[in-house]
C-alpha cells in the first residue's frame, strides 16, 4: 500500500493573489463556514475527520483543531446546521451522519448506495439532499451510471456557507 500525499488548502484574494491558508490536509473534501463566519470546517476523507479553523476577516485560518473523529466514516461532502452540528457524506458507506462537535453522532440516515455529497435545501433548508453512486472511480461511474439523488426531511434546518 503506498503512502497517503497529503495537500494544501489554497485561498485566493478578490485580486486574484492566492496563498496557502492550511497544509498537511489528508484528502480535503466538503466544507462549510458558519453563520457568523468565524470557523470554517473542512472534511479530512483520508483522516476520517472533520477540522476546524479559526477564520479572520481576511480570510486567513488559524486555531487548526480536529472538530469530529468519525470512527468508519471518511467524511466526503458536509453540510452545516442550524444547531452547529454538521451532516457528513459516508464515501465508505451507504450512510449520512448529522454529528455534533467533538464526533457525537446525532442522527444517521441510510442511503441505498455509499453518500459522497449531502446538503441542505429547498425553499426553508428542511430537505437533505443525498448524491449517492456504487462507485466513485470515475472509468466505472461513467460506464455503470447507477448514481442517484435521494431525499429525506430531517429534523434541524440547514445553516451557514454554502
Amino acid at each position: 500500500r503506498s503512502a497517503i500525499a497529503t495537500t494544501s488548502l489554497v485561498r485566493v484574494d478578490p485580486d486574484g493573489t492566492s496563498h496557502e491558508a492550511a497544509s498537511d490536509l489528508a484528502f480535503p473534501n466538503g466544507t462549510v463556514i458558519t453563520d457568523d463566519g468565524a470557523t470554517l470546517i473542512i472534511a479530512e476523507s483520508f483522516a476520517g475527520h472533520l477540522t476546524a479553523f479559526d477564520r479572520r476577516p481576511d480570510g486567513s485560518l488559524s486555531g487548526r483543531r480536529v472538530w469530529a473523529p468519525l470512527d468508519g466514516v471518511a467524511p466526503d461532502g458536509i453540510c452545516l446546521c442550524a444547531d452547529g452540528s454538521v451532516w457528513v457524506a459516508n464515501a465508505a458507506g451507504p450512510e449520512c451522519v448529522r454529528v455534533a462537535e467533538g464526533g457525537q453522532v446525532l442522527e444517521r440516515v441510510t442511503t441505498s448506495q455509499n453518500c459522497y455529497a449531502c446538503m441542505l435545501g429547498g425553499e426553508d433548508r428542511t430537505t437533505l439532499y443525498l448524491v449517492t453512486a456504487p462507485t466513485s472511480h470515475a472509468a466505472l461511474a461513467s460506464v455503470q451510471r447507477d448514481g442517484a439523488l435521494e431525499q429525506i426531511r430531517p429534523s434541524v434546518p440547514g445553516a451557514g456557507l454554502p
